[in-house]
């Protein structure tokens, strides 16, 4: 399908709201036609719920139904005349009418109608779909080419609505379709012509390798991330670091090897529990133990703990059975047959862990063990480490990046500082003999430096013309640098015999500074050495002599003529008068800032780039000194650097796991769900209708796991090919992912669901052959385009007479437009890492303690490959996920989540155009556009194939070249908007910077296309 490619996000107007199409049978069926509507409209109140149902009237049973009540039933079938239900729905009064007009939730005309019909065929009961054994049916016929079974149930479905399946997508949009629902990636230039030559020997063979790659399992563990809600962080307000990554790689390394999706669960749920567990079926474990823990004051112990109970309750029953048993904790369900006295049983397969809920600052809480990293080898989880020490001692050097000009402003206000302590202000000639050792004296510096390091000296004078010969003679007794005027005029003046250098090319009317920075200016032991100065004009003097220490031995020339008149009070005199020197004179001036170290002056002197790794230690230290920010921003750096090193000095990181715990620990009924009231003591079990546990074993959850695994559970092999399904087809047969409940919708395809639950167990819970199946189906390989007939007649694709057409996850949004531009780093596995992502963005949410520091406050952009590695391995924080996932609706992994919304907004537009690493991709496309061809036209026709697999129509070509041609004006007229545009790393050899530019605005819209972020 072709775009209009200037359009950067396209904007739906939803079409009115509709379930699955009406499909005008010949007879009601409860449980697609009738119970939705009883859930919806009757189970609140009579419902499963037995402490909060009205009148003692249930209609989620037959036996409720038909019950007499004292002469009338609700129901009686076949007779809706008689039945209390019908006349209530029918009733004008609203003291009598059912639902009451208070719940704002009436009946509609159709559904009034539909509930009279069914009574009057007999008001046949049946036990809710999804609760029953799974069954295989039968494939229907179908007239329509087909490729298998999958295909059969939907053709059938497509006959009864007088549709049909549409033509077959075009083989590029077909590649590129594979390697997004397969990798999350587009395919490369060289893999679409790979495959054009031979499309339909080719479809196969490509999906056996996409499904042998890494990037496969990379793409599988992804959603699996979303429903296990795995974070970097611990969550609540502190929201610090916690170390769960080995975990992650743990389940890319199961997709890699297929493991078998019933022996997945079972290690995620009990792998501690499993005979002889391995090491790897204990990281499984951290499955569980992705809860959110506390470390702030004040918390309640027991309440926490069970809040890491309830979470693992509410993921344990959504990812595996569909189910909101959630809704059991404080009171029993409303819509579905779970008690809460259900509920507390489920509690208690958790119960028993030693696990807290509470703990984990600045990292796990036991029970965890030490691991060696399960898919980087120890060199290359060594070097990703270094390299994030790197990244955070640079953002310590570079502390602007992160608190703005507070520390810049800093710098230039402590160097005015200095100037004014370090200057000598004498207003006349003056010699003062000064007696005693050093140390009895007052230096200029509070904290003298270590050997080594240069100190600076600094001298004003002024001029009403500038003479015709002035030299300088400077003595000193180790190294030193003269500066005249912000310009060096010589080093390392003699100690002996003062040096002589010429000065007068560099002075000017008005105020002259002279510095020196001397070396080790201080000897051992504290004694002085040698730094003086003067300014002459053959013999005449021509300003004060500026002698900082001065030697009796000096040339006579030091000595001005002249008696001493006096001298300026308050001075601060530095002297020794110890042999071979004699009597030391100095005059210095007075100032109560005494307090700025020499070392700290060098290293402000410096711009950033030349200065040591100790001068920018230093100079953040000072800094945080003086600035709260920058504080709280070096124990951050600090803290997460030792950590580091920590895991790098072993080759070892630790990881959160389930242990057995505390066997004879009691479950009590939690009253309204308090963690403090409790009730009844219940032992550990299954809700009733979904069968029994195992009874070879004891009821914990290797029991609970390996009745999850029984083929003859409904709700596991289900719920489980509806989310596959849902991976590939954008929404489940069933489209509450999360609720194959009374409150689920009912599946488009009955059949179709149960033929692929009962193929999957029988596979072996193949995941790869289940993928495989709907892979090589004719309707997962037609064409998405859609006519005005079917937008009416299915706005919302629920037949599947076309392929679906939907944005791409956020994860594949950022992963692509890197790939498309080149810089995508496709390393596997390791530690999360951090992409660019707004300044400050954290400040609001984080918390900077009370005593050391928590981890994860601040947020440290990576350098170099880590922030281009895929957005799998992104560093996520509960609190404040990062940005550009949010934006495109991934969500905050707080709970568990098995289907992410799909929204169209602009914001996501201005991330595309603006954000950091697409401004880099638009680059990096630009650039493999310039190296394609020296000829525009090739250059646009590759930059545009990059994105989208396959080559621009002529119009789209008119728009491309348009589009080039436009800007280049634009930049032709503004040279200085081009400078700015492409920035100081605009290196594209001979190549006129305005081509260079204007191309570079061609990349970012092909990479905003609605077509590139798109699967189709």
């Amino acid at each position: 399908m072709q775009y209009v490619i200037y359009r950067f996000l396209t904007l739906f107007l939803l079409l009115p709201a509709a379930s699955v199409l009406a499909e005008s049978p010949t007879r009601v069926d409860f449980n697609r036609d009738i119970r939705p509507i009883l859930s919806n409209k009757c189970f609140a109140c009579h419902g499963p719920d037995s402490q909060d149902r009205d009148a003692d009237f249930r209609l989620d049973t037959s036996e409720g139904a038909f019950k007499d009540l004292g002469g009338y039933a609700g129901i009686v079938p076949g007779d809706p005349d008689t039945s209390e239900l019908v006349l209530r729905i029918n009733n004008d009064d609203p003291d009598m009418r059912m639902p009451p007009p208070e719940h704002k939730n009436p009946l509609e005309p159709e559904e009034i109608d539909l509930l009279t019909r069914w009574i009057r065929e007999g008001a046949e009961y049946s036990g809710h779909w999804a609760f029953e054994p799974v069954q295989r049916p039968v494939p229907p016929s179908a007239t329509a080419k087909i490729e298998g079974p999958i295909d059969q149930f939907i053709a059938a479905r497509l006959a009864e609505e007088e549709l049909h399946f549409s033509p077959e997508a075009t083989p590029e949009t077909l590649v590129r379709r594979l390697y997004l629902d397969l990798t999350n990636l587009p395919p490369t230039l060289a893999e679409v012509e790979a495959f054009l030559q031979n499309p339909d020997a080719q479809y196969e063979a490509t999906i056996d390798r996409l499904m042998d790659s890494p990037q496969f399992a990379e793409r599988l563990a992804m959603d699996w991330l979303d429903v296990a809600r795995f974070a970097d962080t611990n969550g609540y307000s502190i929201d610090d670091h916690r170390d769960m990554w080995v975990w992650r790689d743990w389940v890319i390394k199961a997709f890699q090897n297929n493991m078998p999706y019933d022996e997945f669960l079972r290690q995620q749920l009990a792998g501690d529990l499993m005979e002889n567990a391995t090491e790897d079926q204990l990281i499984a474990t951290g499955f569980l133990r992705n809860s959110m823990n506390t470390h702030e004051g004040g918390t309640i112990a027991e309440e926490y703990r069970v809040a890491s109970i309830v979470d693992k309750i509410d993921t344990v029953s959504t990812a595996f059975m569909g189910l909101t048993m959630r809704c059991a904790q404080c009171h029993d369900h409303k819509y579905d047959p779970i008690s809460q006295k259900d509920y507390y049983q489920f509690f208690a397969f958790f119960n028993t862990s030693t696990e807290t809920g509470r703990g984990g600052k600045n990292g796990n809480t036991k029970p965890m063990i030490s691991v060696d990293p399960i898919l980087p080898d120890e060199i290359q989880f060594r070097a990703s480490l270094e390299e994030r020490i790197a990244a955070l001692q640079l953002a310590k050097a570079y502390p602007e990046n992160l608190l703005g000009d507070a520390r810049l402003k800093w710098e230039k206000e402590t160097l005015a500082k200095f100037d004014k302590q370090a200057l000598v202000e004498m207003t006349q000639p003056f010699r003062v003999p000064v007696q005693g050792e050093a140390e009895e004296l007052s230096w200029i510096w509070s904290n003298p430096q270590a050997a080594g390091e240069f100190a600076w000296f600094r001298k004003t004078f002024n001029l009403e013309e500038i003479p015709s010969k002035a030299d300088l003679m400077v003595s000193c007794d180790n190294e030193a640098e003269i500066w005249v005027n912000g310009k060096l005029l010589g080093k390392n003046p003699d100690w002996r015999t003062p040096t002589v250098f010429n000065l007068q090319p560099l002075l000017v009317t008005g105020e002259n500074l002279i510095a020196v920075a001397a070396k080790d200016w201080t000897e051992g032991g504290g004694k002085a050495a040698l730094l003086s100065l003067a300014v002459f004009n053959d013999n005449e003097f021509l300003a004060t002599d500026s002698t900082w220490l001065v030697s009796s031995l000096a040339p006579e020339g030091w000595n001005l003529p002249g008696e001493i008149k006096g001298f300026l009070p308050a001075s601060v005199v530095a002297a020794h008068g110890s042999p071979p020197w004699g009597d030391v004179f100095a005059k210095l001036d007075a100032t109560d800032e005494h307090h700025i170290p020499s070392a700290l002056i060098v290293a402000l002197r410096k711009p950033d780039l030349e200065r040591s790794q100790e001068e920018q230690d230093l100079v953040a230290a000072e800094f945080a000194k003086v600035n709260v920010d920058m504080q709280k921003l070096l124990n951050t750096i600090d803290g997460e650097i030792e950590l580091l090193r920590q895991s790098h000095a072993s080759g070892k990181t630790s990881v959160m796991v389930m242990d057995r715990g505390a066997a004879d620990r009691k479950t009590p009924i939690l009253e309204r769900g308090q963690y403090d009231q409790h009730g009844e003591i219940v032992e550990a079990g299954v809700p009733e209708f979904l069968g029994a546990l195992p009874e070879s074993m004891p009821a914990d959850r290797l029991a609970l796991a390996n009745w999850l695994t029984d083929p003859a559970h409904p709700l596991t092999a289900r719920v489980t090919v509806n989310r596959y399904w849902q991976l590939l087809f954008g929404t489940g047969i069933v489209k509450t992912t999360e609720d194959f409940g009374s409150q689920g919708e009912w599946p488009s395809h009955p059949e179709l669901l149960d033929w692929l639950a009962a193929e999957f167990v029988e596979s072996g819970w193949d995941v790869r052959a289940l993928l495989k199946q709907m892979l090589m189906s004719r309707t997962y390989r037609q064409s998405s385009n859609i006519d005005g007939h079917l937008l009416e007649v299915d706005p919302y694709n629920r037949l599947y007479a076309r392929a679906p057409r939907y944005r791409l996850s956020a994860e594949a949004v950022r992963d692509s437009s890197l790939a498309i531009a080149g810089l995508l780093n496709q390393e596997i596995g390791g530690p999360s890492v951090y992409p660019p992502q707004p300044v400050g963005l954290w400040k609001e949410v984080s918390h900077f303690g009370y005593g050391g520091f928590f981890s994860a406050q601040h947020y440290f952009t990576d350098t170099g490959r880590l922030k281009y590695r895929r957005s799998l391995y992104t560093f996520w924080k509960r609190t404040s996920p990062p940005p550009v996932m949010t934006t495109f609706d991934a969500p905050n992994r707080e709970t568990c989540s098995v289907r992410r919304s799909l929204t169209n907004t602009p914001l996501q537009a201005l991330v595309l155009m603006n954000a950091p690493q697409f401004v880099e991709a638009s680059r990096g496309l630009a650039e493999r556009m310039i190296d394609a061809s020296d000829l525009l036209d090739e250059q646009l026709r590759y930059g545009f194939r990059l994105a989208t697999a396959r080559r621009p129509s002529k119009r789209e070509m008119k728009i491309l070249k348009s589009t080039f041609q436009q800007q280049s004006s634009y930049f032709e007229a503004s040279p200085e908007k081009t400078v700015d545009y492409l920035g100081a790393d605009y290196g594209a050899g001979g190549v006129e910077a305005t081509h260079v530019a204007a191309i570079r605005c061609v990349a970012s819209l092909i990479l905003n296309l609605d077509e590139t972020i798109t699967r189709e």
